[in-house]
């Protein structure tokens, strides 16, 4: 066969093209096969005391354009990261995960049908047991469609599926407790924009939220900004980090930034201080070599002989030749 430039140009497309195909990262895949959507992602209402039940509604919608056969399944979960990732944990028994709550939940129906487009409710049912523990326990319900396989990074065949997390908070003696592990910026900077980064570790029974903000005040004390915390659970013996932004580019001087945030049911609070600088210094030197010169063009300009003097030299010299001629002519 005759390699013409023309062979050659294909052949590197499709070539290109199935590197393309096969390179898509696998999230992006899962998300479109999978084509659930669950409403709501969380349910995080559900106090109940010991012996005590309580139900929920969870609704699945089918966003593919093809039937799904459903089947769910329910998995404890715990979080190590300081993203929130959850953790799908494996047959793990209430004695050995203080945390768990799979062995509480029961959803109705187990498998069902759902069209393309359509939506169905589901019975979430929640019974705490006469010894379950005070504090938070959490669980996840798998929603996993038929035949829906996809390839991972090492080749193997993984099913993919979609969950709604539930939290359940059990009454009693609980122990509410969180600290601010990281509070940090740059100390000096030239310009802004400002990052602040914020680690906050949740030291309790149970799940908390963080409501708060950093507040940002001049060296005059004046309000510069106010930066609001991202609303976001951090489970219990977890941290989770925060990320603000103070977005401005021009500034000066020393500033103050507090973090003020409360959380827990007994309006506990977390603060945290810290102190930057913001000086533009190319700017000032700029400025300062700029003034030098002015100064130096100044002090050049004010030596030189004022221009009436040396008009009033010229005028002597002028009388005093007119004196001369004079004599030379009354000699003649």
């Amino acid at each position: 066969m005759k390699l013409t430039p023309s062979f050659i140009q294909k052949t590197t497309f499709l070539l290109l093209l199935t590197s393309n195909l096969w390179f898509l990262p696998t999230k992006a895949l899962a998300q479109n096969v999978v084509g659930l959507t669950t409403m709501p992602p969380r349910v995080t209402d559900l106090v109940i005391d010991p012996s005590q039940a309580q139900t929920r509604e969870i609704k699945v919608r089918n966003d593919s354009n093809v039937d799904r056969y459903i089947t769910t399944t329910i998995k404890d979960f715990v979080v190590t990261d300081d993203a929130g990732t959850p953790i799908q944990l494996e047959d793990v028994d209430l004695s050995q995960n203080r945390w768990a709550a799979s062995n509480w939940l029961q959803i109705t129906p187990t498998k069902f049908k759902l069209s393309p487009g359509e939506t169905k409710s589901l019975v979430l049912t929640a019974v705490v047991p006469e010894d379950g523990l005070p504090g938070g326990h959490y669980a996840m319900i798998l929603f996993t469609p038929d035949t829906v396989n996809l390839l991972n990074q090492t080749g193997s065949i993984v099913q993919s599926n979609v969950a709604t997390l539930v939290y359940v908070t059990v009454p009693g003696d609980i122990k509410q407790d969180a600290q601010v592990k990281l509070f940090s910026a740059p100390s000096f900077s030239e310009y802004g924009p400002i990052d602040f980064d914020t680690i906050i570790t949740n030291l309790s029974d149970v799940h908390i939220t963080p409501e708060g903000s950093i507040k940002v005040t001049n060296m005059l004390g004046g309000k510069t900004a106010d930066l609001t915390l991202e609303e976001t659970n951090i489970f219990p013996y977890t941290s989770r980090d925060f990320q603000n932004t103070l977005d401005k580019k021009w500034l000066f001087g020393r500033y103050k930034a507090q973090l003020q945030a409360g959380y827990g049911t007994n309006g506990q609070a977390l603060m945290a201080t810290l102190f930057f600088w913001v000086i533009p210094w190319r700017i000032i030197v700029l400025a300062l070599t700029l003034l030098a010169i002015i100064v130096a063009l100044v002090m050049v300009i004010r030596s030189r002989p004022p221009k009436s003097s040396s008009n009033q030299s010229i005028q002597d010299l002028e009388k005093e030749l007119e004196i001369l001629k004079n004599k030379y002519k009354d000699r003649h």
